[in-house]
Formats: structure tokens, C-alpha cells, sequence
């Protein structure tokens, strides 16, 4: 099984291969939090990985992604009360993030299937017809600018993530990916700086992020992913945009995808 950060080091992390972000953090060698975000990431690695078992059937695949998110939020929360009991003791850096910041919402999001399908059933069992009419032409306008593009030029191409709320919140935010989970940030003076600079590379724009949100987050995901591949699926989309405008368009993704085949192009 992969390894988490090694302590000692000062790492520039990506989510996944190649976030467009250069999301740094500080790992010491007498910091607690190491030890707890560590334990915490192998834990739900495995308990994610066990996942594969679910996918009997297509009204169980948003339930898989659902419960996937709802271990990795289990087990930052194994470490958040102690952070909050004494955050300088395990080193806790608390996010500048709130509602209506989206400058992390022009990333490239990469997202399993199971995910995809969460949000499928989310928004057509909550979202009237137009209204899902009108996500359809977003996503179809994104996902054309935005094929064939890796995370650095989808980041300078500023393509806005279609499931924004004009008032710059996330319209499926309760079953949001894992990345997007992920995402976060220690000073939103410096995501600004980012926006600002989209065309420069990555470790220029660096942004700092707490590490066990992002690590935790990451370990899920990457646990889910395994659990798909072991299950001879699809397991890993880079793209969410073009993934999610996939499966509104064919009705029967869900299930190509279910038998083996490899039913998203990206």
C-alpha cells in the first residue's frame, strides 16, 4: 500500500498527478499531527478500498461515493477536536476558506466514476428540468473548452466550474468530490494572487493548504479509485466537467460502465 509524506520534509503537493495549485506543506519531525494525520490516512485508505464489493447494481454507485466521502470526513474528524482543543500543540493551521470563495473552482477536478454518478442523482432527484437544462449547456460550452487540456492550461484557460451558483457558492456542495473536498487554503490573499496570475506555472502561484484535509481527502480518494480498479472498472476520470456533461448526455453510461467497458472518453 502507498505511503503518506514522510516527515521531515517540505513537500509540494498535487492532487493526484498534476493539480494545477502547488499546495505546499510543512512536515516536522516532532509534529504530532503527523502522526495522527498519518494513521488517519491509512485508515481510510483501506476502509476505502473495501468499496469495490458495493457495485452490484446502478442505484448503489452514488451510495458508494457518498459513503466514501463520509469516511474521509470520519476520519479528519478523529483529528479535528483535537486541534481545536489545542491546535498549536498538533501544529492545526485553520483555513481561510468560506462561502462564496471559488477561486479553487477554475481547477481541473479529478474525480472517480462512482463520483460522477453521486452528482447525476443528486441533481436530477433535486433540480427542476430547466434548471437541469441549463447545467447541460454550461457543462457542454466547459467541457469543449476545456478537452484536451492538462491542469496548468485548464487553470490559465479560467474555465468557471458549471455547478457555481451566481452567487459563487457550489449548487451540489453536499455531494461535492472528494478533491473538491480537498481543496483548501491558508490564506485567500494568496488564491487571489493565484487567479490573478493563471498563466504562470504552479510553484509560482503556490498556495499553502492544510495538509490533513488535503492528505485525508486524498487517501480517500485514492483508496476508491483501487477499489474500482480491482472491481475491472473505470476507475479514474480526469476531468470533471467533461465526465459529468458524459453522463447527462447518455442514459446509458451508467450502465456500460457497470458491465466493464470504458464508457467515458476522456
Amino acid at each position: 500500500m502507498p505511503t503518506p509524506p514522510k516527515r521531515g520534509m517540505r513537500v509540494h503537493t498535487r492532487l493526484m498527478e498534476s493539480h494545477s495549485y502547488a499546495m505546499e506543506t510543512t512536515f516536522s519531525r516532532s509534529d504530532a499531527r503527523s502522526v495522527l494525520r498519518a494513521k488517519a490516512w491509512a485508515a481510510v485508505r483501506a476502509q476505502t478500498q473495501s468499496l469495490s464489493s458495493a457495485c452490484t447494481c446502478v442505484e448503489d454507485l452514488p451510495r458508494i461515493a457518498i459513503q466514501a466521502a463520509q469516511l474521509a470526513e470520519t476520519a479528519l474528524a478523529s483529528i479535528a477536536p483535537r486541534a481545536i482543543e489545542n491546535p498549536q500543540a498538533i501544529g492545526w493551521q485553520v483555513p481561510d476558506c468560506k462561502a462564496g470563495c471559488h477561486y479553487c473552482c477554475y481547477e481541473q477536478v479529478n474525480v472517480t466514476p462512482v463520483e460522477v454518478f453521486a452528482l447525476v442523482a443528486h441533481i436530477r432527484s433535486h433540480w427542476s428540468e430547466g434548471r437541469l437544462q441549463s447545467l447541460r449547456k454550461k457543462l457542454g460550452t466547459a467541457a469543449a473548452k476545456s478537452r484536451g487540456l492538462d491542469h496548468e492550461s485548464y487553470f490559465a484557460a479560467r474555465i468557471r466550474c458549471p455547478l457555481l451558483n451566481a452567487e459563487g457558492h457550489c449548487s451540489v456542495y453536499a455531494v461535492r468530490p472528494l478533491m473538491c473536498r480537498a481543496y483548501n487554503s491558508l490564506d485567500v490573499k494568496a488564491c487571489e494572487r493565484a487567479a490573478r496570475n493563471a498563466s504562470k506555472s504552479a510553484r509560482e502561484r503556490g498556495v499553502r493548504t492544510n495538509g490533513s484535509i488535503h492528505g485525508i481527502m486524498d487517501g480517500a480518494f485514492g483508496g476508491l479509485k483501487e477499489a474500482l480498479k480491482k472491481s475491472g472498472r473505470q476507475d479514474f476520470l480526469p476531468n470533471l466537467t467533461v465526465a459529468l456533461h458524459q453522463s447527462l448526455e447518455d442514459p446509458g453510461l451508467q450502465e456500460r460502465w457497470l458491465a466493464g467497458q470504458k464508457a467515458f472518453r476522456q
